[in-house]
């Protein structure tokens, strides 16, 4: 049985998730010897489990010298979503110091400034491609600025990002050479990411890496290979979380216009927060995450064996209907339940970036209503839609949920006077 949805459900999986809650909650996919998991109680009991659904990759062969660990299997190092505790415990310590909601909150100003630069270079031809034109280069440049990355070296930040979006969530297998690509973007990016750790180390300045090396908690401090792992993590879930949400937000509000009414009558933004929730929720920019049974483990009325790997699905446990009430309808006035949707995970592997994913989605739609009037989807831009048919190009990946191109339409207006960002 497949567990993943197919090539042209991928933007509406929803009806796929529901057939597999209700006939096969937990089933077995002979084709890749996987588990997929797709009720909301089974997901949020095995995201709380590490002790029997392990986040660390099978081990590696210890014949082999590191070295040619790391050109076979890239992106293999042990990090906040490939490890578990005690280890885990530890390393977000040290990371959480350093990336606390404190921090994040204090670049609203920044990140709306840079927000308003996106918008003016689109605001007077009257169209954009909303992924291209900001839902990707705002959450880059905010993670450049963090990390501590030259203004010059961002293009090559940005090459990497769409490198690694690429070459990640594809189909099962390595026919196009994806393994070979990953392990010369790893190899590009330690290079890179080793030079400015060790002007960091020799002259620390006001950025992230900075404050990682020299963070500490319960004594310890991060190794250089737990810094670089890092800021792969942060340059790939940080950044493709958050251009998902932008993506997701506006698409959906688009599809349900008395939605996106409501949001430009509410001249308070209150409902901002609860649009970014409920599209958190309806369209999770990441719609399954990856474990490895320690033991042999019931799920339902299955039995997982050892070692098997498993597929948990919370886009699908975020449109179960025993715990969301009318869950394939998008209301951004849905009556909060304790932020109970599981887009950014559960336990111990709740994303801590989250607070600046929520911080810039909200900056964004709040930004976008206030200057873009009449906004609509376009399906003029490229000349390949008629007028009934918008071009949305879904995003090609298997855990990752999104759209990789979104034209819109608006007014054209003046642009707002900004210094230089």
């Amino acid at each position: 049985m497949n567990i993943f949805p197919s090539t042209d459900q991928k933007l509406n999986p929803f009806q796929f998730y529901s057939m597999m809650r209700q006939s096969n909650p937990v089933a077995h996919d002979d084709k890749n010897d996987l588990w997929g998991i797709f009720r909301y109680y089974d997901v949020q009991s095995i995201l709380g489990d590490y002790t029997h659904f392990s986040s660390n990759p099978p081990n590696l062969n210890n014949n082999k010298t590191l070295a040619e660990e790391k050109r076979q299997i890239p992106f293999t190092r042990p990090s906040l979503l490939k490890s578990d505790p005690p280890y885990h415990r530890t390393l977000r310590g040290v990371i959480a110091s350093a990336f606390t909601p404190m921090a994040i909150n204090k670049l609203e100003a920044r990140i709306e400034k840079v927000t308003h630069h996106f918008i003016n270079q689109v605001i007077e031809k009257g169209h954009m491609d909303l992924i291209a034109d900001l839902a990707y280069p705002l959450p880059v440049t905010v993670i450049a600025e963090l990390l501590g990355v030259p203004v010059e070296d961002r293009n090559l930040f940005h090459s990497w990002a769409d490198k690694l979006v690429s070459s990640a969530g594809g189909e099962l297998n390595d026919d196009h050479g994806s393994t070979k690509n990953l392990i010369l973007i790893q190899t590009e990016m330690d290079d890179y990411f080793s030079a400015i750790i060790d002007k960091r180390t020799e002259k620390p300045q006001q950025d992230l890496i900075s404050d990682l090396i020299k963070a500490e908690a319960d004594g310890n401090h991060l190794s250089r290979e737990e810094i670089l792992a890092f800021c792969t993590l942060i340059l790939l879930a940080g950044h493709v979380t958050t251009v998902n949400l932008i993506g997701n937000a506006i698409l959906s509000l688009l599809q349900n216009p008395q939605q996106l009414k409501l949001l430009k009558e509410d001249t308070s933004h209150s409902l901002i927060p609860s649009a970014i929730e409920e599209t958190l929720r309806y369209r999770s920019p990441v719609q399954a995450v990856f474990r490895i049974t320690n033991g042999a483990v019931k799920v339902g009325e299955q039995t997982i064996q050892t070692g098997q790997g498993v597929v948990v699905w919370l886009g699908s446990a975020n449109h179960d209907e025993s715990v969301f009430p009318d869950p394939e309808t998008f209301d951004i006035s849905r009556a909060p339940l304790g932020h109970s949707h599981m887009a950014f995970g559960q336990g111990i592997h709740f994303c801590l970036g989250a607070p600046l994913a929520r911080l810039e989605g909200r900056i964004v739609l709040r930004t976008i209503i206030e200057r873009l009037k009449d906004l609509e989807l376009d399906d003029k831009n490229d000349g390949k839609g008629d007028d009934s048919t918008p071009i949305i190009k879904p995003l090609p990946s298997l855990f990752f949920h999104g759209v990789s191109q979104l034209p819109l339409r608006f007014k054209p207006a003046a642009q707002r006077k900004l210094d230089s960002i």
